[in-house]
């Protein structure tokens, strides 16, 4: 156990290494190009694979939990399936499935690595001295809060009221990247890929299921949504950060799954409350794709009237429900 838990400090230690010193000389285009110098060192990139192949186990088992997800503790029932579910996945299926999870690992480096650099040392925010005096210096980490990673500092503050926050910015962007994913000029060339899924079940293996640059896009503007509220004047954990991405996975497990999740917040303006999450949103979208743009919440899809809700009546074909046995299409499980 001791071996273990070295080599992870070890692997974590020359991770955090190879990021670039906060500098005030150091312009944005330098700290990319000392960041991309690192992928020619061999141990870096051990390290990385190392990092990869946890990422990727931790997702599978995450996906898993998701999909054996208990129905009676949620309150979670089973949203009929209307749309065609894509009972066998092609090579490209495959091939981008596991493109998308390699990249997962480069993804947590960078996510973490980015509040590493702006982290609290010493009690001082971002400790460097300013040049106020040289063209080159850059103050974009002046004035906005910091990555917090020391026990000592670590409180509700910086740890839990960063995460609405963190999900509302994520969105924001989110949705109009996915709307703009559903313009026609671009859709046939990467996001149609995801819609081959019309009635999505196998929880983050469908949400995974994406053409790589829509992968990349919406897995690296977590990074633009922390970055964001930090420099917005909110510090955030580590915990506060890990929290975040690990919810989002959750929320977007269920929303490629069949399990009916809501989560509402006390209103008094809306019976039963004001709906935060809801998964069969999603259901929804991916029947009818101009809808519900939005990953964790259709909030921003109230505001630019792009939100359709869930229909309970719709027609229901019964040859298109999942069989348990197999997780196909009952029609499919006939025929083989």
């Amino acid at each position: 156990m001791d071996s273990v838990v070295s080599s992870t400090v070890g692997l974590v230690q020359r991770l955090a290494a190879t990021l670039p010193t906060p500098s005030e000389d150091l312009s944005s285009l330098d700290a990319i190009k000392q960041f991309a110098g690192e992928f020619a060192n061999p141990t870096f990139q051990q390290d990385l694979l190392v990092l990869t192949i946890v990422v990727v186990l931790a997702l599978e088992l995450l996906s898993q939990l998701v999909y054996h997800l208990p129905p009676k503790p949620f309150g979670a029932s089973s949203i009929p399936v209307r749309g065609k579910h894509l009972d066998h996945f092609s090579w490209k299926d495959w091939t981008f499935i596991a493109i998308n999870k390699c990249m997962t690992g480069l993804f947590v480096y960078v996510y973490f690595g980015y509040l590493w650099i702006i982290r609290k040392t010493g009690g001082v925010h971002h400790h460097h001295e300013h040049n106020h005096d040289t063209l080159e210096g850059h103050h974009d980490c002046c004035g906005g809060g910091n990555g917090i990673w020391a026990m000592e500092d670590m409180s509700l503050g910086n740890t839990i009221l960063p995460i609405p926050f963190l999900f509302i910015t994520y969105d924001f962007f989110y949705t109009l990247l996915h709307w703009a994913l559903h313009v026609k000029a671009v859709y046939a060339f990467v996001h149609k890929h995801h819609h081959h899924q019309k009635a999505p079940s196998r929880a983050n293996i469908d949400a995974v299921n994406v053409h790589p640059l829509e992968f990349f896009l919406g897995e690296f503007n977590h990074v633009l949504a922390l970055h964001l509220v930090i420099k917005g004047g909110m510090d955030v954990s580590w915990l506060g950060a890990t929290l975040f991405i690990a919810l989002g996975g959750v929320l977007a497990g269920l929303n490629h799954t069949r399990h009916e999740v809501v989560l509402r917040l006390p209103w008094k303006s809306c019976d039963g409350g004001y709906t935060v999450f809801d998964s069969k949103h999603h259901d929804v979208h991916h029947r009818i794709p101009q809808s519900n743009y939005g990953q964790y919440t259709v909030a921003w899809d109230r505001i630019f009237g792009t939100f359709r809700d869930y229909d309970a009546n719709d027609r229901v074909n019964p040859a298109y429900q999942l069989d348990p046995a197999t997780r196909k299409t009952v029609q499919s499980t006939k025929k083989e």
